[in-house]
């Protein structure tokens, strides 16, 4: 019986780069990102907001820290699910959670895969935004505590709901 032989250190190589080159799988087409244009449109709209609040009306510090904090959280939220959006596209089409639009049946727009469960990648900023304000801005008596925290988790389990109705499928009618 003869020992078979090892290959090289070059030919190893090789092959390893060619399988690097290849994706593994293969990504559906993804509109290129519109981030610069929205950055440029909010801070045309944001920095006479934030001239009126830091100079030009004389509103309390604790108000002026209040709303700066709430525009910052807010700002991080909305990059964040800019950012979590393509991200979660494209591993919900690669589990086969996706339909197509049915006002576009005939036209080529109608044959593209739509995931159906984004909006889980949203409400979780949302919540977590949420938590962030109640955080910042309530004190340990305040007397819309109860009422906020009922109020997310209703949210909460919205969200649930319409993840379980997307990924269950369940039917129109019982």
């Amino acid at each position: 019986m003869t020992a078979r032989k090892r290959a090289t250190s070059e030919a190893a190589s090789t092959t390893t780069a060619a399988a690097a080159a290849k994706p593994l799988t293969t990504d559906p087409p993804m509109a290129p990102s519109k981030a610069g244009q929205i950055l440029k449109v909010s801070l045309i709209f944001f920095v006479p907001y934030l001239y009126l609040i830091l100079s030009h009306y004389n509103i309390e510090p604790d108000l002026k820290r209040s709303i700066l904090i709430n525009a910052a959280v807010s700002s991080a939220g909305f990059f964040l699910t800019l950012a979590l959006i393509p991200v979660a596209s494209r591993y919900l089409l690669r589990r086969n959670l996706f339909g197509y639009d049915i006002n576009k049946k005939g036209t080529p727009q109608g044959s593209v895969k739509v995931p159906e469960s984004l909006g889980i990648a949203v409400g979780i900023v949302f919540l977590v935004l949420a938590i962030l304000f109640q955080y910042f801005n309530f004190t340990a008596d305040s007397i819309w505590l109860v009422e906020y925290n009922a109020a997310l988790a209703s949210i909460c389990f919205m969200m649930l709901l319409g993840f379980v109705d997307d990924v269950l499928d369940v039917p129109w009618r019982v």
